[in-house]
């Protein structure tokens, strides 16, 4: 698939081709062994010159923490949805909708992720830490009125029950609650989310750099799963929350916003991916998802005049983006008078955008006709244009907290972000679930490729001397009757000298392999 918008190519389907692995090495005479996995596509290039005024805090962020760019947007896109949607709603071909974001990023264990994040959120750690002492104080101040309003509730009712009494005063009423300074939910269930709402402020992110908690947690187990990726999904609508429990009152929550961020390791995001209820749900179909290639074993530190006025400059973005949400969540005029609620305003298009955005979206459906490029991910497809319409608001308000109208260059760059996400999720959910007993016989074979391509091994060999995360007997026993099964690795016939050691049970990488 191949799209023409605005002034440039900007989508392309990942291309396929259907070489077998070992293809190069294929002659009429071999059988190819049977593939372990399905090779995950390789991501189209990042379109770093389209985050508009986000491209000084990410580069920034990037250039610190040595993090893939990806990683260092998503954590920087995730604040500045957060400091927004409760400035605006944005107009979107199927009438407003907020600013709100969900995203999932997907990197393994020393990718830098919690790095990218703490540099990212630090304003709004700043913005809780400051309002509280305020908050303090405030509370004290309720709770005193609050013993006052209940010394004259109780004598109110005392009178209106004696003999002969005349109610001539209406009722006291109880003083306003202070709202709890709190934008940023770690690990909540989504009865956590409601009881926040009650009395906490009206606009969060949920946000954890190790996602798997939340997707482990209480949450999101058997019993809760549904009830709360629906909860969610309507968060992401800003429509009503219900709390329904026999054990506590009734209560409906309105207009409130909540953008999510969650960062996971690939083997749970290959249970995430594939899991039906988040499928069904529509919580995948609503979430931008990044999943960057590895840096690990590039980043070598540089140590040098250059590279310290680099830094220097990233530091100083990285204050300007501080300075910047600080400036944004200090926006309250968009709140109700009780502070529990946002009222936001309207975040127009304008006509050159909205015409670029319909014919974005018309090409996209066309996509998502049977056996198109987008016909097994209709759910996530049909929601990129709306993804477009909230990343070009969120881009649009960080620029300026005042505007009223999303320029042409501003859905510009927004569309290049959802094509970029719209193949993120082809390439991802083409690839489905793995079996994980597959993956770690990939993991083991891959091994074997760097540490014996040309020597024979046995059991006891890759106990000792193999990948750390699988050291035991029966593990490893396991893995190799998979590797032989699949043809990437071959009995010695009649043995081979493992060391200074002869073994009667060795292997051998397959000469096909």
């Amino acid at each position: 698939m191949s799209m023409q918008i605005g002034k440039g190519t900007l989508m392309s389907a990942t291309q396929v081709t259907d070489q077998g692995i070992c293809a190069s090495l294929k002659t009429p005479a071999q059988v190819q062994p049977e593939p372990l996995l399905r090779p995950k596509k390789a991501g189209r290039p990042f379109p770093s010159k389209n985050i508009g005024p986000l491209k000084g805090p990410v580069d920034a962020i990037a250039t610190l923490t040595n993090a893939p760019i990806e990683i260092a947007f998503q954590s920087v896109l995730a604040t500045a949805a957060l400091a927004t949607q409760h400035i605006a709603d944005v107009e979107t071909l199927a009438g407003d909708a907020p600013l709100s974001l969900f995203l999932l990023t997907v990197a393994a264990s020393g990718e830098r992720k919690s790095s990218c994040d703490k540099l990212a959120i630090k304003a709004i750690q700043d913005w809780e830490a400051e309002e509280e002492p305020g908050y303090r104080a405030k509370k004290a101040e309720h709770d005193f009125q609050l013993s006052i309003y209940e010394d004259l509730l109780r004598k109110a009712r005392k009178e209106a029950t004696s003999e002969g009494a005349v109610i001539e005063t209406a009722a006291p009423q109880p003083p306003d609650v202070p709202i709890r300074p709190i934008k940023l939910l770690s690990d909540p269930t989504f009865e956590g989310i409601l009881r926040h709402f009650e009395d906490g402020d009206p606009s969060v992110g949920i946000f954890a750099d190790e996602g798997g908690q939340f997707f482990g947690g209480a949450g999101m187990n058997k019993d809760n799963q549904l009830k709360t990726v629906a909860g969610l999904s309507k968060l992401w609508d800003a429509a009503p929350l219900n709390r329904t429990r026999a054990s506590v009152s009734q209560a409906t929550y309105r207009n409130r916003r909540g953008s999510l961020h969650m960062m996971i390791q690939p083997r749970i995001a290959e249970t995430v991916l594939s899991d039906e209820t988040l499928k069904d749900q529509g919580f995948l179909a609503r979430t931008l998802i990044a999943w960057p290639e590895s840096r690990i074993g590039t980043r070598e530190i540089v140590v040098s005049d250059e590279e310290e006025e680099k830094r220097a400059i990233a530091r100083t973005a990285l204050q300007a983006h501080d300075q910047r949400l600080a400036a944004l969540l200090g926006r309250t005029d968009e709140r109700h008078s009780n502070g529990l609620e946002v009222m936001p305003r309207r975040l127009r298009l304008s006509a050159e955008a909205r015409t670029l955005l319909i014919r974005f979206a018309n090409r996209v459906e066309v996509e998502q006709a049977p056996y198109s490029s987008c016909s097994h991910i209709t759910g996530f497809a049909s929601k990129v244009a709306e993804q477009a319409a909230r990343l070009a608001g969120v881009l649009t308000l960080y620029s300026d907290g005042t505007a009223e109208c999303i320029s042409l260059a501003m859905m510009e760059d927004a569309i290049a972000l959802a094509v970029w996400y719209l193949n993120e999720a082809q390439r991802l959910f083409d690839t489905g679930f793995v079996d994980p007993n597959l993956a770690r016989a990939q993991k083991l074979l891959d091994w074997l490729k760097v540490k014996r391509p040309d020597s024979p091994f046995n059991r006891r060999d890759l106990v000792r001397n193999g990948p750390s995360s699988f050291r035991d007997s029966k593990t490893i026993a396991a893995l190799l009757t998979i590797l032989e099964q699949h043809g990437r690795i071959r009995q010695c016939t009649g043995g081979a000298l493992i060391g200074n050691q002869y073994s009667n049970d060795a292997w051998e990488l397959s000469d096909r392999v």
